[in-house]
């Protein structure tokens, strides 16, 4: 996992969040339940660190998780304009597709964790995605 040249490191009993420039590398524990809880208090540290700027979520799901997926009525895409799923099991792209059902800005599923850094520094190129 790419941990080098990031901007800030949350380290939780659930898991770790890398934060970069444009966006954050999210990977929980395994067996750990993503619920209200867990998800406000990474949202928290996300917005205390990113304040208004725009930025990615990358969920590297290296380990089997469930998400309860009601956390998402606590994202602002105003201010999270994508998320990228990093996954290599059918039930994780499934879990995946559930998620992206209900979430309203860009989403996308990718195989490799290279991929989605890729695709959500695209965002960063795009000025028009990170204008406040």
């Amino acid at each position: 996992m790419k941990t080098a040249n990031y901007n800030t490191h949350y380290r939780y009993p659930f898991g770790d969040i890398y934060c970069y420039d444009h966006y954050v590398i999210g990977k929980i524990s395994s067996g750990v339940f993503v619920n209200n809880e867990i998800a406000k208090r990474i949202l928290t540290d996300i917005n205390k660190h990113y304040g208004k700027q725009k930025f990615v979520f990358v969920s590297n799901r290296e380990f089997e998780n469930k998400i309860d997926l009601s956390v998402y009525k606590l994202i602002d895409a105003k201010t999270m304009v994508g998320i990228a799923v990093v996954g290599t099991t059918n039930e994780q792209k499934v879990q995946a597709a559930s998620e992206q059902s209900i979430y309203s800005g860009s989403f996308s599923y990718f195989n490799n964790l290279e991929s989605a850094i890729a695709w959500a520094e695209s965002f960063a190129k795009d000025v028009s995605n990170f204008k406040n």
